[in-house]
Formats: C-alpha cells, structure tokens, sequence
C-alpha cells in the first residue's frame, strides 16, 4: 500500500512540472498575444520576445540534433555474424517479456546499455539499441553476463513503466542540477530545482528501489542465484578496472605518439595481477550493507547481495564458459573494436613492454618541467637546481610553490600531494638524466621506478616522507647522492630527452607548449587528477 502511495506521489509530482511548465508556457503566450493587441512599443517588444523564443528553441533543437549524431565509437555485429551472443540477448528478451533489440554494439567499455531513442516527440518508436562493453566478456562467463542483461532490460525495457520513468527522471534532475551547480549567476534556479529533486527523490526512493529489487529477482530466475550475485560483485570491479586500465596505461601512451598494440590482451593481463586486482574489489567498494536515507535512489551492494541470498535456493549452479566464447572468431572482433577506439588519430601501434616506460618517462619530464615553470614564475630563475628543490623542502615552502597549480581553497593535503607529484617528477628526471633510473613494465604499477640494477626504487616514498617531516630531507639527499645526482644538478625549459625517447613527438615542445603562463591562467583542477595530459583524443575512451 504505502509503495502504491508512494508511486502515485511520484507521479503527481512529474505532472505538477510538466503542468507548471504548461502554465509557464501559457502565461507567456498570453502576455504575448496582449502586447501584440496593444500595438507601438509594446508590438516590437512582442516581435523582439517571440524572434529571442523561436531562436532559444532553433539552438536547443540543433543542439540535440548533434548530440544525438554523434558517432557510435564499437563494432556492430548481427544475428548471422555472432549467433550464439545474439540467442542470449533474444533469451533474456523473452525473459523480460520485452521485444529484444535492433541493433547490438560490441564497444570498449565496461558497460552495458539499453536504449532506444523515440522519434515525433516521442510518439514513434525510433531503433532499439545495445552496446554491450567487451570488457564484460572478457571478465564474466555466460551466465553472469546473462544476469548483467536482464538487469539492464529490466530496468530500461521491462514491463513496470513507472519504474522505467522514475528512473530516467531521476537520471535527468540529476543532469539538470549539476549543470546549474556548475553556474552561479542561476543560484536562484538551482535552488528551486534542488528542492524539487530533494523531494522526489525523497518520494520516489523507495519505488526505485522496488523497482531494482525486482530486477535482481528476475536475474535471479533466468540465470541463476549464484551466477547473479557473481555478476553484481563483479560489475563493479571491472567498471572500476577499466577506468583505471585506460586512464594509467592506455592513454597516456598517446604521449609518446603510441598506441597499444593489444588493448584488450592488456586489460585480461592487469586483472590477473594478484595485487592490482585487490587494489579494484577494496576501491569498488565491500559488499557491507549501510543504512540508506530518504534521498538514496538505489539500494547498496550489500542490500542487493542479501536480496539475492534469500531468494530460495535453485539448482542452477554456474559452470558456464567464459562469456569471451560466445564470439565467433573472437581475435577479429577484438582488433575491430580497438580500431575504433583510436579511429583516425595517428597513433602507432606499440607493445606495452615499449609504451609504457616511456610514457612514464614522459609524464616525470612533464612533471620536472611543470615544477621548473613554476620556479620561473615565482622569481627563481629559468631553470630549477636541485640544491634549490631541496631548500624549498627543508623550509616547508614546496607546497606554496604548487598553490597556483590548485583551485581556491584547496586543502594542505591536496597541496601536498600536487607538491609530491611534481617533486617526484623533478627528481626522478634527474637520475634518469643521470642514467642511474629507468621504469619498468609492469601491470602493478604504471610508473615503476628502477635503480641501475633493477630493484625497486623508493623515490616517491621519500619525498612524501620529507614532505609531510622537514628533518627528513637529509634521507633524500642520501638518495641523491645514491644516485649520482649533484646539488648543482638544474632542469628547465630547455631539457633534452635522450635518443631513446624519440618515438615521433617531440615532447620538449609539448611539454612546454602546455604549461601555464603565469598563475593567473594556471589550469583549476583536482589535485588527484594529475597534469594535464597531452594525448590524441581517443573516442569512446573514458575518463576518471
């Protein structure tokens, strides 16, 4: 009784908008077609009002319009090119009791999604689409990507309509609110449509979470207990995964004008990384239930993963194939979705073994520069010495020099963290200069720093340690000196990489071409993360 209340509370609140948004409409028109009638002035400011409307509503149309041709970055696959994937998606259709979809996508992400965009105001039905990330099959077997559809048919396509719109509703205050957060001459706005969504979310909370519920049940029935409660504690992890894959070792590589030859062989490698792997099951997050509040529009992992275990008990045990199997030719398919990753950029294909080191080389110069620059702007000359680095560490001064870099306000923390970064750059440059320091390859770690007999180094945890203690400074120049890495030792504008770093950019230039002038137009952004990168752009290839 009290979820019926509530979904009909939620649906007088949606039309309570759309009748505002009527009475809106309606009142301007009115006051219109008056100064129309009153004719002089009032005429021309009513043609003025009307040509500022038509013109408002042109640019929101043309608008949407780019937005929705914007190309599809995967690889469309039919029913005759991959049958066995496309007998599960027509599975979990008849499943769901939904009319399965027109087009499916294989795309480079790890995510699944269900769409369909209506044509006519939403009168006419448009094309039903799927993509689905071959992340996901590369990391679940058959039935748990089985589970992970019929999630997301459910929740997109399933029979409970109310669901489906309080869902996209909630997805579009959602929108709408961060993107007035983003303006401050809209204070006003934003705290009417803050109120609203407090509201609804306040209301709807509960059916969206019933709505979820149901999701995982029917999950439950079509691929199994055990299969459903795998996939929803493995989706996170390789979301998360993915994110970290491509912003640590695939992107950067465009830096150096490279691009990996075997993404996904890549990706398979990082997750089997002992220490990697659970680094992204601790950052998705445990399974630990938590108390929701009235605005939680989703239920924890937890929650759902105790949903799923008191469900009663089937037979349905997951010995299922790696849902990798389902493709047919599958080393085709993987090549065609990487090309469209990189589309037109130009990058050279590369192995790991070469891209990575010297992508980490490249962000340590980037990082050295950066800290020389802003030297030279805070009145130290063109060119950084250690001696000076060191100095500014043992006076606690290291953080201010990184304050232009942050957004007003920063924290301590954030400073220091920017100052360890960039430190760490400044010296690792200059052992690698010194030839007594190289990276490594390695999945554990992007940027693994290696002495002249390949142990591992502790560079940045002695900088840290030196930053956050000034009496620890002297162990870093033990490092140094380890390291034959003089005081007199300075780096600048000017630095030279050795021939070993050419790889078809010249990165000196990049380099300096896209550091800030001066603290006035220094780049605002999160300290975490990093410089900004310099990198063709890749489609398709998120960001974290």
């Amino acid at each position: 009784m009290k979820y019926a209340f509530r979904a009909v509370s939620s649906a007088l609140l949606l039309a309570a908008a759309g009748a505002l948004a009527a009475v809106t409409v309606l009142a301007v028109a009115t006051a219109l077609v008056v100064a129309f009638m009153a004719g002089g002035r009032w005429a021309v400011g009513a043609d003025i009002g009307v040509v500022g409307i038509l013109a408002a509503v042109g640019v929101g149309v043309l608008a949407a319009r780019r937005r929705r041709r914007k190309p599809l970055v995967g690889v469309p696959v039919t029913t005759s090119e991959q049958p066995l994937l496309w007998v599960e998606i027509y599975r979990v259709a008849e499943g769901v009791g939904t009319r399965p979809p027109d087009e499916l996508w294989l795309v480079p992400d790890a995510n699944v999604a269900a769409s369909q965009h209506r044509t006519w105001l939403g009168l006419r039905p448009g094309v039903r689409r799927m993509r689905l990330g071959l992340p996901l099959l590369a990391g679940l077997t058959e039935r748990q990507l089985r589970a992970v559809i019929t999630l997301e048919f459910r929740r997109r396509w399933g029979p409970a309509l109310l669901g489906r719109v309080i869902d996209r509703v909630t997805e579009i205050i959602g929108r709408v609110v961060d993107t007035l957060a983003e303006h401050s001459r809209v204070g006003r706005i934003f705290g009417i449509f803050r109120l609203y969504g407090g509201v609804y979310l306040a209301v709807s909370g509960p059916v969206s979470r019933r709505h979820e519920l149901d999701a995982d049940r029917l999950s439950a029935e079509l691929a199994g207990n055990d299969a459903t409660a795998a996939a929803l504690r493995e989706l996170p992890v390789l979301r998360r995964g993915w994110d970290v894959f491509v912003n640590a070792y695939t992107e950067p590589a465009a830096t150096v004008g490279r691009r990996p030859r075997d993404v996904f062989g890549g990706f398979a490698s990082f997750l089997e990384e002992p220490d990697r792997r659970a680094q992204l099951v601790q950052e998705a997050g445990a399974p630990a239930s938590a108390q929701l509040s009235a605005h939680d529009s989703q239920l924890s992992l937890g929650d759902r993963l105790a949903a799923v275990a008191s469900l009663p008990e089937d037979d349905m045990h997951d010995r299922s194939r790696p849902a990798m199997d389902l493709l047919r030719d599958a080393n085709k398919v993987i090549r065609l979705v990487e090309e469209s990753m990189f589309g037109e950029s130009g990058l050279v294909p590369a192995a790991w073994e070469d891209i990575v080191p010297a992508a980490a080389r490249a962000a340590a110069c980037q990082d050295a520069l950066q800290l020389a620059r802003l030297g030279d702007q805070g009145g130290l000359g063109s060119t950084l010495s250690v001696a000076t680095v060191l100095d500014l560490m043992s006076f606690g001064l290291a953080e201010e020099m990184v304050r232009p870099m942050l957004a007003e306000g920063a924290s301590q923390e954030a400073q220091r963290q920017m100052a360890s970064r960039l430190v760490t750059g400044f010296f690792t440059t200059a052992a690698i200069e010194s030839g007594t320091a190289s990276y490594r390859f390695s999945w554990a770690a992007p940027r693994l720093l290696v002495d002249d007999q390949g142990a591992v180094d502790s560079l940045p945890r002695l900088v840290g340690t030196a930053l956050a203690d000034q009496s620890e400074v002297p162990a870093l120049e033990l490092w140094l000196k380890s390291h034959r890495v003089g005081r007199e030792l300075d780096l600048g504008a000017d630095l030279e990489l050795g021939a070993d770093f050419e790889l078809g950019v010249d990165l000196g230039q990049a380099v300096q071409e896209d550091l800030p002038d001066g603290p006035a137009e220094s780049p605002r952004h999160d300290p975490l993360d990093g410089p900004r990168p310099l990198w063709v752009p890749l489609p398709g290839i998120p960001s974290i």
